[in-house]
């Protein structure tokens, strides 16, 4: 059976998908969460130390097995107990109170219902073979309602379901007619849906409701010509993306509902460019400091997510993130040691953004000190090209020794078809000998080859500047494409990239 989520049923149109008693094999079940960058349980940990959680179910027709009750989180559902059934019933309890929010209670046979957690000592009975219809609960004054509203759009749902297929052959006035009945139903839900918001405005569920209803946008005001303003919709619909969200309930963090948000804000209304996501991200932190836990959430996993990206270029969000809230003493839940391995990675990050100019290899006196082979001092600035690729390398690298080679080949087509480059070429280890050899081998002496070897009076390898930290060279080979004015367009590329980038750029002239 497919596999309906919360968030189908939520779409509030005759057209969504019942998710009564559906499969639950398709999604899985986290079952310890410690690994996750964001750390759901460090939330709201001093209410977890009042009084502990009993949830207790009856399900007629459940053979004695085991059944789980998890919860949403981040995108992904995470175990949080589970219980032996007994004769239909089990026990769900814990000494510790459990976050208010959207859970799940997945049976053996991954069978799977929603409850609402707000309540901390519940209970409930319903039948195997009819999980939402036949549910009833007792001490809880929130799930009641939730229930009611699935049952309506459950019914409703089957009478409109084979009009809808009616519709996808019917003509003429047989269309009219079917098309009518579906229109009607869809308005009997409309009507109920707000009847429901007004009676149950103090229910949890009726935040999730408000959360998933579209922002109506208004026609659009004319342009400049006279004419409609193709922009404004997209304009218009961003700016009150988040109208609908009560950002002062941590209980929106654990539904299904927040995070697929707040991924569509980031990576589906915004501009993949890391300017674009600095200002949503800013947008979305600022309404998120309504509540300590929203504000902890979305922080931390903008933060995480940016400094993971494998897209180039959008370390610069990360960078931006730390450096307006991190080092600002604004994340109080990252303790000192943190903070300071957290800051020194920006700071490491930052000298090598795209779009800044390239750091010059200057020692701490502000002399260059990069030197070839036979000692003649080279800089960035003194190169005269439209493109320079800056590479790093280690002559005992073994991968250095395999794609040197690769990034000579491609380099030597790109000059062969007329483009203006040159390679500055950094070695990296303290052997001189070794470094001479790798040049000769791998046949790069039409490149500037360089190198910052130097030694103390015990011989042990010294640098003449923190360039390493400046250009995050941690392992080898690493390359950067720059500009004429040696501004970084591309860096930690392929080979294979340098043609594609430079292609770009130059068809774009």
């Amino acid at each position: 059976m497919k596999k309906i989520t919360l968030l189908l049923i939520l779409c509030l149109t005759i057209t969504s998908q019942s998710y009564s008693q559906s499969k639950f094999g398709k999604t899985k079940i986290n079952k310890n969460s410690n690994t996750e960058k964001v750390k759901e349980e460090k939330i709201n940990t001093t209410e977890q130390e009042l009084a502990g959680y009993s949830i207790n179910g009856q399900i007629e027709g459940l053979q004695d097995s085991s059944v789980m009750l998890a919860y949403y989180f981040g995108g992904k559902q995470y175990a949080t107990d589970t219980a032996k059934v007994i004769n239909g019933k089990f026990s769900f309890q814990g000494e510790k109170q459990l976050q208010g929010g959207m859970y799940l209670v997945v049976l053996a046979n991954q069978q799977y219902f929603d409850i609402i957690v707000s309540e901390q000592h519940f209970s409930f009975s319903t039948k195997l073979d009819d999980l939402i219809g036949s549910m009833s609960f007792k001490n809880s004054i929130e799930n009641p309602p939730f229930y009611e509203y699935l049952n309506f759009i459950t019914q409703m749902q089957k009478q409109v379901t084979p009009i809808r297929q009616q519709l996808e052959t019917a003509e003429g006035d047989a269309k009219k007619l079917l098309q009518e009945e579906a229109n009607a139903i869809d308005a009997k839900v409309k009507k109920f849906r707000a009847d429901f918001m007004i009676n149950n405005k103090d229910k949890f569920f009726s935040k999730i409701v408000t959360a998933t209803t579209e922002i109506v946008i208004p026609e659009s005001p004319l342009d400049s010509t006279g004419n409609p303003d193709k922009t404004f919709p997209y304009r218009f619909y961003k700016n009150h993306f988040w109208d609908n969200i009560d950002f002062s309930d941590a209980r929106m963090l654990r539904t299904p509902i927040f995070f697929n948000k707040m991924d569509q804000y980031l990576n589906k209304l915004t501009a993949k460019h890391p300017d674009s996501i600095n200002v949503s991200a800013d947008v979305l932190i600022k309404l998120s400091k309504a509540n300590g836990d929203i504000f902890q959430y979305v922080v931390s996993y903008i933060t995480s997510t940016y400094e993971r990206s494998k897209i180039m270029g959008m370390d610069a969000v990360f960078v931006h993130m730390v450096e307006k809230y991190y080092i600002t003493n604004q994340c109080d839940w990252v303790d000192s040691t943190q903070l300071v391995k957290i800051a020194d990675r920006a700071q490491k990050i930052a000298p090598n953004l795209i779009g800044r100019e390239a750091s010059e290899f200057l020692d701490f006196y502000g002399r260059p000190f990069m030197k070839d082979t036979l000692g003649k001092t080279h800089t960035l600035q003194e190169i005269k090209a439209n493109y320079t690729l800056l590479v790093f390398y280690g002559p005992t690298c073994g991968h250095c020794k395999k794609e040197i080679p690769r990034i000579k080949n491609e380099l030597d087509s790109l000059i062969g078809t007329g483009v203006n480059i040159k390679t500055f070429a950094v070695g990296t280890e303290f052997d001189k000998a070794e470094w001479k050899n790798f040049i000769n081998s791998k046949k790069i002496g039409d490149w500037i080859n360089v190198s910052d070897i130097n030694h103390d009076d015990e011989g042990n390898p010294v640098a003449s500047s923190d360039w390493r930290d400046k250009y995050d060279i941690y392992s080898t080979p690493v390359l950067y494409l720059l500009d004429k004015d040696k501004k970084i367009i591309a860096k930690r590329i392929s080979y294979k990239q340098i043609t594609e980038i430079i292609g770009k750029i130059e068809g774009n002239k």
